[in-house]
């Protein structure tokens, strides 16, 4: 698919991009696709009138779901690049990391599942994370950094980070299963990516949930971050989007 670098262009052309036209309406770009499963999945950056960015998205067809890689860890990556021309900082690119068999732990993450991550570094200095790097890993985040009710994780996955999960999720709380969570990502004392988690029995089941994203007090560095995130089936073009919203912009 084009990417489309600016959406100014036609009348009918907002229309195809379901963007609002100069009056007023929020305007959408897309980042370029990719092919996942049957489908396609890419990303989708919405931004206000005044021109604040309202969310960020990945997205992908109800295909995408079909003929997956199968194996074991670790998860099968599609890169997904933000669209080019609105640019939201932090976010450079996003990735639809697909589990077959889930991870660890046994017993929590274990069922076949997608992480989405929205990162704060580049592809380059993702790959510079290796998995020696266990002082980065379990490097603490500053505690104004650490959202309330989350945990620091030890170890750390290479090209990624280490792990910050939500203590109140019912798969980590013991009230129920997992189906979908929102983790926070960090790599040498630094806040580095967020990450939605959801199964793929729960996508299938052609979820509309929107939930409160527990925010630190600062972020070490200045960009939209989200209160919100949503997990949304759409009949109508039969799509899934897993959405930032909510966004507000801290300082460094």
């Amino acid at each position: 698919m084009t990417t489309f670098k600016y959406l100014f262009v036609t009348v009918a052309l907002c229309a195809l991009l379901a963007c609002g036209v100069d009056d007023g309406g929020p305007l959408v770009f897309l980042g370029d696709t990719v092919s996942v499963g049957d489908g396609r999945a890419w990303t989708e950056v919405t931004i206000n009138e005044d021109g604040s960015p309202a969310s960020v998205a990945v997205v992908f067809t109800g295909d995408a779901l079909e003929n997956l890689p199968a194996g074991a860890a670790p998860a099968h990556e599609f890169l997904l690049p933000m669209p080019p021309g609105a640019d939201v900082a932090p976010y450079d690119h996003a990735t639809l990391d697909w589990n077959h068999h889930g991870h660890g732990p046994t017993g929590v993450y274990d069922l076949p599942h997608f992480d989405v991550h929205f990162y704060f570094m580049t592809p380059g200095q993702r790959d510079a994370i290796t998995p020696f790097d266990s002082v980065a890993f379990n490097a603490p985040l500053p505690a104004e950094q650490l959202p309330p009710l989350y945990i620091e994780t030890p170890g750390g996955v290479p090209r990624m980070g280490a792990h910050i999960i939500d203590a109140t999720s019912p798969e980590i709380a013991g009230t129920g299963p997992f189906t979908h969570t929102f983790i926070y990502g960090k790599y040498d004392g630094r806040l580095n990516f967020l990450e939605p988690m959801v199964t793929e029995s729960f996508l299938r089941s052609r979820p509309d949930v929107e939930a409160a994203v527990r925010q630190p007090e600062g972020y070490g560095q200045a960009g939209y971050f989200p209160s919100r995130y949503a997990i949304r089936y759409a009949a109508a073009d039969d799509t899934y989007r897993v959405e930032l919203l909510g966004l507000s912009r801290f300082a460094d």
